[in-house]
């Protein structure tokens, strides 16, 4: 998305909210695995994504080190029959780091998932054997299963065939498999440093079970992309992650509008924007903070009160630690 459109200190980002809202029809069929295939088919999202999980998990980071991350591509053979309507199944391609040689590649399969599913594995299975050996396309695969389901799960803590004897536990799969939690592997400290729209995809899919924690959050990283892409390709990100939200929670409408203080009193977490001027606190730097507080300001996060008592606060830890 480019950054379009000239930023003035005068937008109304609950007004914008509001309109791109009430665009959004009340009956909507953005199903989890739709959403997921909206957000991360553009290479640049999945990417970002990618890079957040292998901070934490080693052999993710070890993998994304063999692969050129600028030459993540959609694959034209994505997988899709009337066995599987509604699989949200993304297929990249990626350039291998070889010193030199070209022309080797890595298929990547994402697999979504919103509830526990024991027959993932099956259904990876399926999709490798008709993309990659059907197709004679005899290449390393990594498979992603992505999910952002409320009850915990790791359908990697048993071998493929734990009920058999240990001797055949390391049988495994034609290809290597990395399992991405959303609900319960990340955390909004670590969306700071990604893309508005990234941010506002992870949201959506982190708190789609939660009414009262999207609607706070939502809110705020849907001000944050208007802050710095007024784009319609921007609009139109938040108008379809509304629809997502529209078609879990129906007929729930009016409870987004932007302007209704009474939820934020509610809240019982840190959201987006009290991270960032949290975060600022507990460094006790003064440098561009004003900045910080107006950019809130404008977006709609913080009022002239709240920002007079984190001031006072930050002053006060000041006058301690003297």
């Amino acid at each position: 998305m480019e950054n379009t459109n000239a930023q003035t200190d005068d937008f109304d980002f609950a007004k914008e909210f509001n309109t791109i809202l009430d665009s959004v029809e009340e009956e909507s069929n953005f199903s989890h695995d739709r959403y997921l295939r909206f957000a991360f088919a553009n290479p640049k999202r999945m990417a970002e994504l990618l890079e957040l999980y292998a901070r934490r998990k080693p052999s993710l980071r070890e993998f994304l080190d063999t692969i050129d991350i600028s030459t993540l591509r959609g694959a034209p053979e994505n997988y899709s029959t009337s066995k599987h309507v509604g699989s949200a199944d993304l297929v990249f391609e990626a350039q291998v780091k070889t010193g030199g040689k070209a022309g080797l590649f890595v298929g990547i399969i994402a697999e979504h998932k919103s509830d526990v599913d024991y027959n993932v594995m099956k259904q990876i299975s399926e999709y490798h054997h008709h993309l990659f050996t059907e197709h004679k396309k005899d290449i390393p695969v990594v498979a992603f299963i992505v999910y952002n389901g409320k009850d915990k799960w790791d359908p990697l803590s048993k071998p493929h065939f734990a009920k058999y004897p240990k001797y055949y536990h390391d049988i495994g799969y034609p290809f290597k498999i990395e399992f991405l939690d959303i609900g319960y592997g990340i955390d909004d400290a670590e969306l700071k440093n990604f893309s508005p729209a990234t941010i506002v995809a992870l949201t959506s899919l982190k708190y789609i079970f939660d009414e009262e924690k999207f609607t706070i959050s939502f809110r705020e990283a849907a001000a944050l992309l208007l802050k710095l892409d007024r784009s319609p390709e921007g609009r139109d990100f938040i108008k379809q992650s509304l629809s997502y939200f529209l078609w879990r929670w129906p007929h729930k409408h009016e409870d987004m509008k932007m302007d209704r203080p009474e939820i934020v009193a509610k809240r019982g977490y840190e959201t987006f924007a009290e991270h960032y001027m949290n975060a600022g606190i507990k460094k006790g730097e003064e440098k561009g903070q004003n900045n910080t507080f107006k950019v809130l300001q404008d977006m709609g996060l913080l009022s002239e009160q709240q920002i007079a008592e984190a001031k006072a606060r930050l002053e006060a830890m000041q006058e301690k630690g003297k």
